[in-house]
């Protein structure tokens, strides 16, 4: 599972580990709407003063 999302990120020119990192950070977030925490938009879920 991990290795997908990790490849996904990478085809979609995103930071796998940075992304990794933001979905710990903001786990209540992505529990409540994981639609919004897809590697190719969970940046415009992250606050503004988080990033």
């Amino acid at each position: 599972m991990f290795m997908s999302l990790i490849h996904t990120c990478n085809i979609g020119g995103v930071n796998p580990f940075g992304y990794l990192v933001a979905l710990q950070k903001h786990s209540s977030e992505v529990f409540k709407n994981s639609g919004n925490w897809m590697p190719w938009n969970y940046q415009a879920g992250i606050p503004v003063n988080d990033s």
